[in-house]
C-alpha cells in the first residue's frame, strides 16, 4: 500500500488557518513514515472545477494521487455551517471507488465553535458515500489559534487534539493496510 497521504486545502487564501492545521498533521504523519502530497484550491483552474473537467492536468494529477494514496485529508475553513463549496466541487470529481476502505480525516477551522457538530456530520456523510474509514473530524476554533501571516500558535488543548488526530490517522492507515481484501 502507498505511503502517501493526499491533503486538500480548500481555502482561497494564501495564508489559511485550516491549511496550517493540515501541515501540522502532515508533519506528524511524516515523522512516522508517511509522505504528504498537498493540493490547494488555488492549484486548480476554476473553469476545470466548475465544468467538471476531470481530464484537465491539475484535476487529473489530484485524482491519480488520491487513487494511489493511503489516505485523504480535507482541510477547510467554515463559512456557512459546513465545509466550503470549493472543497465540495473538487471532491465531486473524485471517482466513487477511489477511497474505499481508505482512512479519511476532515479538518475545519471557524470563528463559531458550534460549527463543529455540523462539520463532523457533513464529513461523515461525505466519507461514508465513498466507503472511506472516516475519523472524527478535527475542528479548531479561531479562539484556539493565534494566526498571522501564515504562522500560528495553537492553544495547548487544540495542539493535543491535532496531534491526536495525526496519530489516529497514521494508526488507521496501518490498520487499513492489514485488512485482506475479500475475493
Amino acid at each position: 500500500m502507498s505511503q502517501s497521504i493526499v491533503f486538500l486545502a480548500a481555502s482561497p487564501s494564501d495564508a489559511s488557518r485550516s491549511a496550517f492545521i493540515a501541515h501540522i498533521v502532515a508533519s506528524e504523519a511524516q515523522r512516522v513514515g508517511y509522505y504528504p502530497a498537498f493540493f490547494s484550491l488555488r492549484d486548480f483552474e476554476p473553469a476545470d472545477i466548475l465544468f467538471a473537467r476531470s481530464e484537465a492536468p491539475g484535476v487529473a494529477r489530484f485524482i491519480e494521487a488520491t487513487k494511489a494514496a493511503a489516505a485523504l485529508v480535507l482541510a477547510t475553513p467554515v463559512y456557512k455551517a459546513t465545509y466550503a463549496g470549493g472543497l465540495k466541487a473538487i471532491v465531486d470529481l473524485i471517482p466513487r471507488d477511489a477511497l474505499v476502505e481508505k482512512p479519511a480525516l476532515g479538518i475545519s477551522t471557524a470563528k463559531i465553535a458550534t460549527h463543529a457538530i455540523g462539520v463532523n456530520q457533513a464529513y461523515r456523510a461525505l466519507f461514508g458515500f465513498f466507503g472511506a474509514r472516516a475519523q472524527e473530524a478535527l475542528f479548531v476554533s479561531d479562539d484556539e489559534l493565534q494566526f498571522a501571516e501564515g504562522a500560528g500558535v495553537l492553544s495547548s488543548e487544540a495542539e493535543q487534539r491535532v496531534r491526536k488526530a495525526a496519530r489516529l490517522l497514521a494508526q488507521s492507515i496501518y490498520e487499513a493496510a492489514q485488512v485482506v481484501p475479500r475475493p
